[in-house]
């Protein structure tokens, strides 16, 4: 009968690799978790610098409050595309001296661009100016990148006007707005993401008590809403798809008494 081999003294020396490999896995594991705490810090940072990009051109306020909605990947890329097309509009307006008739104004879920009327139309009328055309096709680029909807309201300052075609100033603030309206249509906006109205002079910004005030008054005011900023951008026309010609707008015209 063969003799037993007594079993050495110790681990037997295979655990001692398990061992080693176990322990490399756990610090393994580790790393991935801290790598992955410490890109969300990065995230928070690069979204908290982008968020102060945003509030630029006459406000302070930030678009979008990381306290209040998550911060994703997604929405880093479509505030991202939003905050190149501020600056590019910034650029624009600085090019072509504008300043003052052209302001941008960030809020918590929005962006309002104010227009004053003689850049967009003629005295009296309601008909747009090509040479405002590429300003409002940025608006319209960055709508698109946002999945906006985009609010126009149009403004009047106190004076009278009787004609044919805008009996008063009711009539003439809802016409330019809505042919403002009309061309972000024509640029392939989304009838769902349009809303327009008219005020006329019941909202100035500054009291109409001299020539330069009422200027003020006279406006029209665009507001991008971002409500749909997490849901993906849908396909819609960009300025290629669309010719540079200025495009037939509607103005409504008044019932015959």
């Amino acid at each position: 009968m063969e003799e037993n081999h007594k079993c050495p003294d110790g681990l037997p020396a295979w655990l001692a690799t398990f061992a080693d490999l176990m322990s490399l896995l756990l610090c393994f594991f580790v790393l991935i978790v801290s790598f992955s705490s410490m890109q969300q810090v990065e995230f928070n940072k690069a979204m908290g610098s982008l968020r102060g990009a945003l509030g630029i051109l006459s406000s302070k306020r930030a678009i979008v409050h990381l306290d209040a909605q998550p911060t994703t990947p997604l929405q880093f890329r479509k505030l991202s595309m939003i905050w190149e097309k501020l600056q590019e509009m910034k650029e624009t307006i600085s090019e072509q001296g504008l300043k003052d008739f052209a302001k941008v104004q960030s809020s918590k879920n929005s962006i309002r661009f104010t227009l004053q009327d003689e850049l967009l139309f003629e005295s009296g009328k309601s008909n747009l100016k090509r040479q405002i055309l590429p300003l409002l096709r940025k608006i319209a680029e960055m709508n698109i990148a946002a999945n906006g909807v985009l609010r126009i309201e149009g403004h009047t300052d106190n004076v009278p006007i009787q004609t044919r075609q805008f009996p008063s100033n009711w009539e003439l603030s809802s016409s330019r707005a809505l042919n403002v309206l009309h061309y972000f249509e024509n640029l392939g906006i989304e009838r769902t993401k349009l809303a327009c109205s008219g005020f006329s002079d019941t909202r100035p910004l500054v009291v109409n008590d001299s020539a330069a005030n009422r200027a003020k008054n006279r406006r029209v005011e665009i507001y991008l809403e971002l409500v749909d900023l997490y849901k993906p951008v849908s396909r819609a026309k960009t300025t290629d798809d669309v010719p540079a010609s200025n495009p037939k707008f509607i103005t409504p015209t008044p019932k015959r008494q």
